[in-house]
């Protein structure tokens, strides 16, 4: 054979190796090589779990032993005043929070976490330094306060950046297991205007669109960087509608991006259905995590339906919540440690 038939004879079998293995390669795709650069399926991808809290909590008492050694109590609410924190700007004091906190640790018990701005609890240098706009006051009738207003881009910058230093603080804090998020409202931390006239407000610049979509930005900040922990936005009436709350509680809930992690606050509970009804109603059927604080202490008996304050753990499974802060007197009498642990064994039954 020449030399011109063997180099033709090469040529035709290189042609058809490589046509075999471009035949081949396809069956590939159904496992071995290519399948690293595939996706895994979903059921492959851990979801990761968030340790909610359930049961008995005290809404105060990170000093009183009646508190933090009752057998019933679960945890313990830490509260602290931005202002108090941040008391100028960038400058960040943890001492009071942690002062609580290793209280709390140090019996073994979990703890939420409250730290509120609004008129009472945010820094004055928001308004005398960076002059945001504010809404003059009188928190409970009689104390004259300035509110930031939330709807304002600065306002909202500064509580993004108190969201960040609190979560760079505690977000890898096993004990914590609640974050109330923190809102431009009366007390700061409940989603109420009590006492606000709606027409000067309205002459301020609110809307309830503007109210809903920043209320909605902050909420999700903190959600964002505490992506390890549940969280409550505190949810109330305003200006006799329920649409304002339920509308961002909703959203929040059904975000996927936030993993059912962000639930309904009621710091109002009391058994009783005629106050905010119909906000009552909402979270009788709302389907994410409800989270209360009970209205008052067990004494004060006209909060409550004739005086029974077993009512309010009644409706508390009523609207299936999985939570519940007494005040820390209730922990000081030791009437109500049967409600304490039914409520407890209850909660247990929650997912």
């Amino acid at each position: 054979m020449n030399l011109c038939s063997r180099l033709f004879l090469l040529l035709l079998l290189s042609i058809s190796i490589f046509s075999c293995s471009k035949k081949e390669t396809p069956n590939l795709t159904d496992g071995d090589v290519l399948a690293d650069t595939t996706e895994l399926p979903e059921a492959e991808h851990p979801v990761q779990t968030i340790l909610k809290p359930k049961g008995v909590f005290a809404s105060s008492g990170s000093n009183s032993n009646h508190v933090l050694d009752h057998n019933k109590v679960r945890g313990v609410l830490v509260r602290g005043l931005w202002k108090d924190i941040e008391p100028s700007e960038g400058n960040f004091d943890f001492t009071a929070l942690d002062q609580q906190i290793n209280a709390i640790k140090a019996k073994g018990k979990k703890y939420s976490l409250a730290v509120i701005a609004g008129g009472i609890g945010s820094p004055d240098w928001l308004i005398t330094q960076k002059n945001v706009p504010y809404f003059n006051y009188l928190f409970r009738g009689t104390d004259s306060n300035k509110l930031p207003l939330i709807w304002d881009d600065t306002v909202l910058m500064y509580l993004g950046k108190l969201a960040d230093k609190l979560a760079e603080k505690y977000n890898t804090d096993s004990s914590l297991v609640l974050v109330y998020i923190p809102q431009m409202t009366a007390n700061g931390i409940e989603g109420h205007l009590n006492g606000f006239d709606k027409e000067d407000f309205e002459n301020a610049g609110y809307t309830e669109t503007k109210w809903i979509n920043a209320s909605l930005q902050n909420a999700k900040k903190f959600a964002n960087v505490f992506p390890q922990k549940a969280l409550a936005f505190e949810v109330h009436d305003l200006f006799l509608s329920i649409a304002p709350a339920s509308t961002i509680i909703t959203e929040l809930w059904e975000d996927t991006s936030l993993n059912h992690r962000v639930g309904a606050a009621m710091w109002w509970i009391s058994g009783n259905n005629t106050y905010q009804p119909n906000l009552i109603q909402f979270l009788e059927e709302f389907t994410g995590d409800i989270y209360c604080q009970v209205i008052q202490r067990s004494d004060k008996t006209s909060s409550f339906p004739n005086g029974d304050y077993s009512k309010v753990f009644e409706q508390a499974k009523q609207i299936k919540a999985r939570y519940i802060e007494p005040w820390e007197y209730e922990f000081t009498i030791n009437e109500w440690d049967t409600t304490f642990q039914n409520f407890n064994t209850y909660a247990d039954t929650l997912d």
